[in-house]
């Protein structure tokens, strides 16, 4: 006897997004506009350029610690002369560390705006200045590069979050 049976129309289903990885992916791009948002500071003004550079010291060890199991993978394959395609970032995430952590403090150093706001006054001093300006346009390149390095990574998710069901 033979039987006969309705099959369902195929259709791709969803892979399931873990909410660790849409967080990362969120919040790095919100990061991302803050990033271009401060660097906009002809735009901006000088106190929103400070308030939100101010937010930078919050917001990069969230980052790191977002993204640590990915530094200690890379790293492990590194030091076990196995380099990968992800070598380069990391070798651009390793500059970039101490290029923005350089340019917020020196930035703090040199407020002339959020600071003296809530009464603190930091010195100005040339130094300091060309220090914040030098790391920006260092920092500004390897983010530039950081993104790029990065951009498979957030387009596949941006096609992951907004694809739309297939139509029945």
């Amino acid at each position: 006897m033979t039987s006969i049976t309705a099959s369902a129309p195929t259709t791709k289903r969803r892979a399931r997004i873990p909410r660790k990885t849409r967080f990362d992916f969120w919040f790095d791009l919100v990061m991302l506009i803050a990033f271009t948002l401060d660097y906009s500071f002809r735009f901006t003004g000088l106190a929103v350029h400070e308030w939100v550079g101010l937010i930078f010291i919050v917001v990069i060890p969230v980052h790191v610690v977002q993204h640590w199991d990915w530094v200690v993978r890379t790293t492990k394959r590194i030091v076990r002369r196995k380099p990968g395609r992800d070598t380069l970032r990391w070798v651009v995430d390793l500059l970039l560390m101490p290029s923005m952590v350089l340019c917020v403090a020196a930035g703090v150093l040199i407020s002339q705006s959020a600071l003296p706001a809530i009464g603190l006054h930091p010195f100005r001093d040339p130094f300091w200045t060309g220090l914040h300006t030098t790391t920006a346009d260092v920092t500004v390149f390897l983010v530039a590069v950081h993104v790029a390095l990065s951009w498979r990574w957030g387009l596949s998710l941006i096609k992951r979050i907004f694809r739309r069901k297939a139509s029945v």
